[in-house]
């Protein structure tokens, strides 16, 4: 068992080819989500998944008000860009 930060890292960078080819099932909501381990560095392990528009909308309305296309939805909806500071 692997118990400390370094060691996990060595490995998942001796291992990296095969472990992109991973998913991670994480629960958001009343739905589970597959993501992509897309990337693995230095210090980090990148995570992707592609959520369609469609997607989201569908979901939205067959009452999935709580899952990760809601949460998408309502970032992008909630977005404003910030004004940049003058010097």
């Amino acid at each position: 068992m692997i118990d400390n930060a370094d060691d996990l890292r060595d490995k998942a960078n001796e291992f990296k080819t095969g472990l992109k080819k991973q998913y991670v099932n994480i629960p958001i909501g009343d739905e589970e989500y597959g993501f992509r381990i897309s990337g693995i560095g230095a210090k980090s392990v990148k995570l992707e998944k592609y959520v369609k528009f469609d997607d989201i909308f569908e979901a939205i309305e067959s009452g999935n008000d709580n899952g990760l296309e809601a949460m998408i939805k309502q970032i992008i909806e909630d977005y404003e860009e910030e004004e940049e500071e003058e010097e």
